[in-house]
This record gives C-alpha cells, structure tokens and sequence, in this order.
C-alpha cells in the first residue's frame, strides 16, 4: 500500500505522542515477525488484525503477509474506551480490509485497474 495511504489513515487518528510511540513499535514488530500471540488475531484467508490497547483508546490495524514484501496495512481504527470489558471489531471494519485486500491482489494480477486507490 503506498505510503501516502497509511500517513493519512492514521494522521485520521490523530494520534497522541504515547500512541504514536506504541503504534510504531508494534508496526516495526509486525515487520520483523516478533509478535507476541496477544498482538495479533487470523480473521481468515490471510487478513490479520493488530490489537494495540492505549489505555483510553484501542487500536486496530488491519494487513495481510505479502511474499516478499513483508505486511501489507489494510486499515486502522481506533475507539474510545467505554467500560472495563474487551470490544468487539466491527465487522464493517473487517469487510473494508477484506474489500481492500481483494482490490490490492486484483491490481498485482492484473485483474484490475492498476492505479485505483484503497479506499
């Protein structure tokens, strides 16, 4: 995904200077394959979803493996914190990052148009 797509999906978050710090470190994990089984959870046919919990908010990173490439950033939402119990991701979230998934691969066969943009 280009670079210019991730700046402006979490530059959307408006990230404090605490999450800034923990969202790259676990981004930087991902890259080098070191996380830990809680970082991460399969949503199926190669997608995957960060779990990164900063106290008030909760982040949640979409991406798929890439061959040779390394992961390959599909999404990233964040909500406010409300109770004390887990969230759940929603699922629009999840489709979204399957929809972008599936255009990405689309371009790299040439099954689609080559300079659409994720949306």
């Amino acid at each position: 995904m280009d670079a210019d797509v991730v700046e402006k999906e979490i530059a959307k978050c408006r990230l404090k200077r605490d999450e800034q710090v923990r969202l790259l470190k676990i981004m930087e994990r991902t890259a080098r394959d070191e996380l830990l089984p809680k970082d991460r959870k399969p949503l199926g046919d190669g997608l995957w979803e960060l779990r990164l919990n900063c106290g008030e908010r909760i982040f949640r990173l979409f991406y798929s493996e890439v061959e040779g490439a390394g992961p390959l950033l599909l999404g990233l939402k964040f909500v406010n914190k409300k109770s004390t119990q887990g969230i759940k991701t929603d699922p629009g979230d999840i489709e979204t990052a399957r929809k972008r998934l599936s255009e990405w691969q689309n371009r790299q066969t040439g099954d689609g148009p080559a300079d659409e943009t994720l949306k």
